[in-house]
């Protein structure tokens, strides 16, 4: 009989705990004391948002016959919470990374109050909630410069809602600082601890950098020292951006610590470019790549920008267009192989994502034969890996602009055009797409010495 009442003694506390706090009828976590059960859960501020909402941690306090709520910090779409684990769903993903992390923090949490609850326990101390709270300040608010400090990963997040108020950013700008903040938060897995921007000096990146130059999760690879460079540049971009605003950071003190090296990156030959012209394609999607493709070698441009010409943006015999990335004005002369295959289209374009153009060209040009084998050094800090790809492997998107640059400067195009066709300002910029060919240095070779 006495199991009885207990048994529905219980029932009634989660049935209480359910219609006050939204909680399901599940089984919670559990931190124990000594002699007592004391239920700890997880749960939404708002379950029935449609956007987010805060996490909070409650705990029953039996000696009180009250409940300590604590905010976690973290917030979450109601449509990724796990209403009867009380945790976050496990997702596969950009996402999934984002939610597993999320578990990651919360779990801070509860370790926390198990840790000081067996920790008071052990010491006959009895638990408050005021006494609860103290301690959760203590370890979870920390103070930053006139406000309540801010978490490197929200911040990030903040800088990305920021730039697309403009309605200005492209996917691939969003995608570049969301993957930042995706490493970061593998970082912080890592270290089980949020990064605040009191813990960001040069010793900090210094530990980023070596944790991503060896980084395994999903969907990332070990950086090299190009990818790492580009990456602690994107991070010194919302530092810069986020000064005053959040921190009080130094900025002169931060520097970039990884050198860029010239990668050794292909290029089409005049040869190649006419073979790709005339091949004749099994599927027609391998047709659509090759014909993107050639208007990027015919036009110079970035595949962002060459794979939405309009015909708006005809003037007399030229194409001129403002760079996506850089809003640069590119002045595109409007000739016959290329105008051909915008026709071709009614300059109605294929619409393909980046990554499946890249695969596709690859496969184009795999089945065109160029199959050459390409020696590429990789350098990550003090180590230097020579890897050997086939020449088709190797062929992106990017690809087609350096071959209009290259093939250009070859047959005689002054640079200031090319500059002027290609939309790029720096000289500098414009030496790192220029790539010579053994056949083109022979050539000269016979030209000068005979």
């Amino acid at each position: 009989m006495g199991h009885v009442a207990f048994f529905l003694s219980v029932k009634f506390f989660f049935f209480v705990l359910q219609k006050h706090f939204y909680f399901p009828l599940c089984f919670p976590f559990c931190i124990f004391g000594e002699t007592n059960l004391q239920p700890m859960y997880f749960f939404l501020k708002e379950p029935k948002s449609d956007k987010l909402t805060p996490i909070y941690l409650i705990y029953y306090l039996k000696s009180q016959k009250k409940n300590f709520k604590y905010s976690t910090n973290q917030s979450i779409h109601p449509n990724n919470w796990n209403s009867e684990s009380r945790m976050p769903k496990a997702k596969r993903g950009a996402s999934g990374a984002e939610l597993k992390h999320t578990s990651s923090m919360l779990s801070m949490y509860s370790d926390f109050l198990d840790e000081k609850v067996k920790e008071l326990n052990k010491r006959n101390t009895p638990i408050t909630r005021e006494l609860l709270k103290q301690l959760f300040d203590e370890e979870f608010k920390h103070k930053s410069t006139k406000q309540e400090c801010r978490y490197l990963t929200e911040v990030i997040q903040d800088f990305i809602d920021s730039k697309n108020k403009s309605k200005g950013q492209s996917d691939s700008w969003n995608q570049k600082y969301t993957n930042l903040k995706n490493k970061l938060i593998a970082f912080e897995d890592k270290k089980r601890k949020k990064v605040e921007f009191t813990s960001i000096t040069q010793d900090w990146i210094d530990e980023f950098c070596g944790f991503l130059r060896v980084i395994k999760v999903k969907p990332f690879k070990p950086h090299n020292d190009n990818t790492l460079h580009r990456t602690i540049n994107f991070l010194i971009t919302v530092l810069i951006w986020s000064e005053g605003k959040y921190h009080k950071i130094d900025l002169k003190k931060i520097k970039n610590p990884v050198n860029k090296y010239q990668p050794d990156d292909v290029f089409l030959t005049d040869q190649e470019i006419k073979v790709l012209e005339k091949f004749q394609f099994p599927r027609e999607s391998l047709e659509r790549a090759r014909d993107l493709f050639l208007i990027g070698v015919y036009s110079g441009q970035r595949y962002s920008d060459y794979s939405i010409f309009e015909k708006a943006d005809i003037h007399g015999d030229m194409i001129i267009k403002k760079a996506e990335k850089t809003e640069s004005e590119s002045f595109i002369p409007l000739h016959p192989k290329l105008k051909a295959l915008l026709d071709k289209y009614d300059w109605q374009l294929p619409k393909i994502s980046n990554q499946k153009f890249n695969k596709r060209i690859q496969e184009a040009c795999r089945l065109a034969g160029f199959d050459e084998e390409i020696k590429e050094i990789i350098y990550s800090g003090t180590k230097k890996e020579i890897v050997y790809n086939l020449k088709y492997k190797m062929i992106s998107s990017h690809t087609a602009r350096r071959t209009f640059i290259t093939l250009s400067s070859e047959k005689g195009m002054p640079d200031h055009i090319i500059m002027k066709i290609t939309g790029i300002k720096d000289p500098k910029t414009l030496i790192k797409y220029k790539k010579t060919s053994q056949k083109s240095v022979v050539d000269s070779m016979q030209k000068y010495w005979g």
